[in-house]
């Protein structure tokens, strides 16, 4: 493993070596002159890259005048970057506005942690006016409000104007310059703000839930993470120009907590990155040294960025971090190779963050020039391992959590099944005793509802029948007395046996329908033509005290036609025993869409009690206004259970004062439908009737 961690160093180092060579190569090839960038009037953003010539002063005493007589400017091929350099560096640039193009455009200098940089612009007479900005330059005197260094040029078609900027930076030298038109200038900046605003936003969201998951859980490596998030985050911002523009820090200030940034994840991110590795129980002896010595260059670094120079302390930093991944991910694949769970996320996790830390540090070490992945990938590459992290935590937190129950659950398994022995016994004796007392509750229920209907079938009887009973002993007495009394008044005495005659069929009637209803369970579904059905039934009655109105009938409807008769005859005897004699009953029957029947008997009685309402249906039962009426109190009990039967219902509206409506709804049965209806009615029978 050692043989190929000093490989690795090796070929990394020569890779640096080749890579600093090539582009010191390429910085002093003689290239053509750079032509003018042209302006245009629908032109937006513009990099000046191609039109930029660079020139390099060691002794930094160098003036506008004196660089402008220079002949040895060199075109550059790419973005600028130099690395860490105590030279001035001075870019020139030829600017020529078309006819149509804005007077007034940004020029933008994109490194947020240049020092020192000055714009040189030409003017009508010759002379050049100097604009500076900078970090060495207070923010508020910045000639525009931005992270990165900005001014504004003015020019005027159809002249080629020559520009001169000066740069120096005690950090990394690298920029890409670019030119705007304002209003486009505007809106990057909102759109660029919004999005770092996010960017920041999530971020403060992982370090809010590492401290609540460290302070949750009490897991040391939550702590790690919380310092590794906010090194990250904070490194960013102040990387980005966002922390000095806001705080309004120094330059010496800034690139002091930016070294602090840079130089002590050195330490931490390692420290972290151990303990998610879990090396420290793999490899406990390399674990400690490599931890030991992680510290020793954060902290001589750090001590060197702040005493010598910025570069001295930030440049061994970088270099010692990117000898740190070259250690760690070998190591990583290694163990993933041999299966070793925690190793596979790291590399998955780390991965591209790896990639884009190496990318930005061989450019702030001079070996790759700025672009958009190198200026934007760590951000991105950072955030990618900060979430996949939090998630990571996470998962192992609550796989360590389900780890410890299941060892608890297996030391308790054994006491628990003892119990579950030593209690079978009693909760089966418990259960037995608990089915008997629900059996015996449901057949004590059973007894008090019969001893209930029995009550009230005796005292129904005992009221109904007497009165016709009466009727038929004092008129068959009246009758033998007077053998001779005249023939009407016979025939009258025996109208009234017949009338009391009828009303004990009547009862014995709606009894034997109840008992068939209650015991047999089933219908004798047969086609009834339902216009023919209701003429029928209501041809039953004298006079014209009930008034049909159908529509939408179908011409022919499957059901129980013998015990549809007895569901819509209560109806309407219902009806008509309590609507006034100059009142009719109104029938209206149609049907649905459903292929069903609705049959509404409307009456303008007295109409039912609110408190009356639930028992409506019960049998046996009668209402206040029935109680002076003839009446067993099985008609609606028996159309509920009919229309239940058929699978439909019977519904009721009713104010007091006003009259009743009762509806019954029917739908048209097949064979499937009329068996589930007869199982839902089964556990029905028992229930009372009423009337209004």
């Amino acid at each position: 493993m050692i043989r190929w961690l000093n490989f690795f160093a090796a070929l990394l180092l020569a890779l640096g070596v080749w890579t600093a060579s090539f582009a010191n190569t390429l910085s002093s090839v003689t290239m053509p002159a750079t032509p003018p960038a042209q302006l245009q009037a629908n032109l937006r953003r513009l990099n000046l890259v191609q039109h930029l010539a660079w020139l390099k002063d060691e002794s930094g005493t160098l003036t506008r005048d004196d660089v402008a007589a220079r002949h040895d400017f060199v075109p550059l091929k790419d973005n600028l970057s130099l690395g860490f350099t105590n030279a001035v560096v001075w870019l020139r640039f030829d600017l020529q506005a078309g006819p149509l193009a804005p007077a007034r455009w940004i020029l933008e200098v994109g490194n947020a942690l240049l020092d020192d940089v000055r714009l040189y612009s030409p003017q009508a007479d010759g002379s050049y006016v100097e604009h500076r900005s900078g970090e060495n330059l207070a923010r508020s005197q910045w000639e525009i409000d931005y992270r990165n260094p900005s001014f504004y040029v003015e020019i005027a078609p159809p002249l080629t104007q020559r520009y001169y900027v000066r740069l120096w930076t005690r950090n990394a030298v690298s920029t890409a310059v670019e030119i705007w038109q304002p209003e486009a200038f505007a809106a990057a900046t909102r759109e660029e703000s919004f999005n770092y605003g996010m960017y920041y936003g999530i971020y403060a969201l992982i370090f809010i839930f590492s401290l609540f998951f460290w302070y949750w859980t009490g897991e040391r490596i939550g702590g790690w993470y919380a310092g590794y998030v906010i090194l990250n985050c904070l490194g960013a911002a102040m990387s980005a120009g966002y922390l000095q523009r806001q705080a309004g820090l120094p330059g010496y200030l800034s690139d002091a907590l930016l070294a602090a940034m840079l130089c002590l994840p050195l330490a931490i991110s390692n420290t972290f990155t151990l303990m998610q590795l879990e090396l420290t129980s793999l490899m406990p002896r390399f674990s400690r040294i490599y931890q030991r010595v992680t510290w020793v260059l954060s902290i001589a670094t750090l001590l060197l960025a702040l005493s010598i120079s910025y570069g001295a302390g930030v440049v061994p930093a970088q270099m010692a971090s990117l000898l740190c991944i070259g250690i760690l991910v070998p190591i990583g694949i290694w163990l993933a190779w041999h299966g070793h769970r925690p190793a596979r996320f790291f590399l998955f996790a780390f991965g591209p963050f790896y990639v884009a830390v190496v990318l930005r540090y061989l450019r702030n070490l001079g070996y790759l020039p700025p672009s958009v992945l190198t200026e934007y990938g760590i951000q991105m590459g950072s955030l990618f391992n900060m979430v996949v992290i939090s998630l990571g935590i996470t998962a192992r937190y609550n796989r360590n959590r389900l780890d410890m129950l299941a060892s608890q659950t297996a030391l308790s398994e054994s006491l628990e099944i003892k119990v579950a022995q030593r209690t079978a016994t009693l909760k089966a004796e418990m259960t037995r005793r608990e089915q008997q007392e629900i059996e015996t509750r449901r057949a004590l229920s059973v007894e008090v509802q019969a001893r209930l209907e029995q009550h009230n079938f005796v005292a129904m009887v005992s009221h109904e029948f007497r009165t016709p009973l009466a009727i038929i002993n004092t008129v068959t007495q009246q009758l033998a007395r007077q053998l001779d009394a005249p023939r009407e008044k016979s025939l009258q005495r025996c109208a009234n046996i017949r009338g009391a005659t009828q009303r004990m069929t009547d009862m014995i009637d709606e009894f034997l329908s109840a008992d068939r209803v209650g015991t047999a369970l089933c219908l004798n579904l047969g086609p009834f033509e339902p216009r023919q059905f209701m003429n029928a039934l209501i041809a039953e009655w004298e006079g014209d005290h009930l008034q049909l109105t159908c529509a939408d009938l179908p011409s022919s409807f499957m059901g129980d036609a013998a015990l549809l008769r007895v569901a819509v005859r209560n109806l309407i005897a219902n009806a008509l025993k309590h609507s006034p004699v100059s009142a009719p009953v109104r029938i209206t029957v149609h049907g649905t869409q459903a292929s069903g029947l609705e049959i509404s008997v409307i009456d303008q009685g007295v109409g039912i009690a609110e408190d009356e309402l639930p028992k409506l249906f019960e049998k046996y039962f009668r209402g206040r206004a029935s109680q002076t009426d003839s009446g067993a109190g099985l008609g609606l009990y028996l159309a509920e259970n009919i229309a239940t039967l058929h699978g439909g219902s019977v519904r009721v509206q009713s104010e007091v004062g006003h009259g009743s409506t009762f509806v019954l709804a029917i739908p048209e049965l097949s064979v499937q439908e009329q068996r589930m209806a007869e199982r839902r009615i089964s556990g029905r029978f028992g229930k009372g009737n009423s009337g209004e």
